[in-house]
């Protein structure tokens, strides 16, 4: 797990150079240095930060919501996993409103898109947890023909992000979270290392997000 982490960083990197991301524009009047841009108070910075935070509360909030779930043995209806399922559609509002906020078109897509992804991981826990090894596989495969279909709409949303690295980040995304309910289902202590695991790499493709925006539109 800690090598695909690594390998997850790489792409990343490799997607913030196709944005040309830099902490550098422009030069020093009468210099040849560059002008350094504020990376911490800066607008980017700004989008970069909110982002990553939403993104994070997302996968802890899809953790709690699952494991909860499981207490309530599957009963998504119990008031503590509706109330846990509500925070993390509440995140899911949270996250377009910040994509809205720079494409306001691009809201309401993005929202039901990134509604849609929630239940396929609901669908394979219930899978594992009654041994319908067709509905793990099912749900495995709806997650990614999703990372598919989200990494096309956000490169038509921000053409410098390449449909083909946000893929891989939702598949990092789907790999890191299933990782973690699956211990969470085997009463593993590692689940809350693997539920800490799963939240820094959606740090991650926050970043790469930002920063596709940031240069799509100018942002410093």
């Amino acid at each position: 797990m800690r090598k695909t982490t690594a390998f997850a960083a790489l792409g990343l990197a490799a997607a913030l150079t196709l944005t040309g991301c830099t902490a550098a524009t422009g030069t020093d009047a009468g210099t040849d240095s560059p002008a350094a841009t504020d990376t911490v108070n800066s607008d980017g910075a700004g989008l970069r930060a909110a982002i990553q935070a939403a993104l994070y509360d997302h996968v802890y909030l899809a953790g709690a919501a699952i494991h909860q779930a499981l207490q309530d043995g599957g009963d998504l209806t119990a008031p503590k996993t509706a109330a846990a399922v509500q925070a993390l559609d509440d995140n899911s509002v949270a996250v377009s409103k910040l994509i809205g906020s720079v494409y306001p078109d691009a809201e309401q897509p993005f929202l039901d898109s990134w509604r849609s992804h929630i239940p396929f991981f609901v669908d394979y826990t219930l899978g594992r947890v009654t041994k319908d090894q067709a509905k793990v596989d099912k749900a495995v495969s709806d997650l990614g023909a999703y990372a598919v279909s989200f990494g096309e709409l956000i490169h038509s949303v921000v053409p410098e992000l390449p449909a083909a690295a946000v893929q891989g980040e939702l598949e990092m995304h789907a790999t890191t979270l299933i990782a973690a309910i699956d211990a969470d289902i085997a009463g593993d202590p590692s689940y809350y290392g693997l539920l800490q695991e799963a939240a820094s790499h959606m740090q991650m493709t926050a970043t790469a997000l930002a920063g596709g925006i940031a240069t799509d539109k100018g942002i410093e």
